[in-house]
């Protein structure tokens, strides 16, 4: 908890040291730091330290240790889609894909700046889909087995404006509803 908070403020020096601190004290333990590697990892990257993300992830996977891959679900039009982080499976994934580049340029056009590293995440795909299926849908619900990571968030809560599309993505965590305004029912608190 105290690593996400500090991954909110996004303080990468204050990330690293409470990650030095929870390898000391959990080193021992069964217990999987995975997650928190990830999470360190990924403030890295969001803070522009890419070249420290990258040797970060490179020593994860070096150590043989496995992350959870990140899914999402979907229900359009009464059937239910699933979705993995980076996926090109779907028989329509340039469809996917075109719809991707035409959010991506959009949330530039509004101001977002993408976290390279982040940018495929399942929920990601999962909303192009829904505007793949219907363009001019009002509401989308997508469920992840993850934590929304911080692009993804900022992310949606521009998509719901931009599209006047409220999104629910339940996570790992909590439940966040992207309001058409910009906010989310979690107050940033994610």
């Amino acid at each position: 908890a105290v690593l996400s908070g500090a991954r909110n403020a996004n303080n990468s020096h204050m990330s690293q040291q409470i990650y030095d601190r929870v390898v000391k004290l959990f080193s021992q333990s069964n217990h999987s730091l995975t997650p928190a590697t990830v999470l360190l990892a990924n403030v890295y990257g969001s803070s522009g330290h890419i070249d420290k993300a990258s040797d970060i992830k490179t020593q994860l996977y070096q150590s043989d240790t496995k992350k959870r891959i990140g899914l999402a679900w979907t229900v359009t039009n009464g059937q239910v889609y699933q979705f993995r982080a980076h996926d090109r499976s779907h028989p329509r994934s340039h469809e996917i894909k075109a719809e991707l580049e035409k959010i991506a340029n959009e949330l530039i056009d509004h101001g977002h700046v993408f976290d390279a590293i982040l940018c495929g995440h399942s929920e990601k795909i999962a909303i192009a889909w829904n505007f793949v299926v219907n363009p001019h849908t009002s509401k989308i619900q997508v469920t992840k087995n993850l934590h929304v990571c911080g692009d993804c968030h900022r992310a949606t809560k521009l998509i719901a404006a931009i599209r006047q599309c409220e999104i629910i993505v339940r996570d790992a965590n909590r439940i966040h509803h992207f309001y058409t305004n910009g906010q989310c029912s979690c107050n940033d608190y994610f």
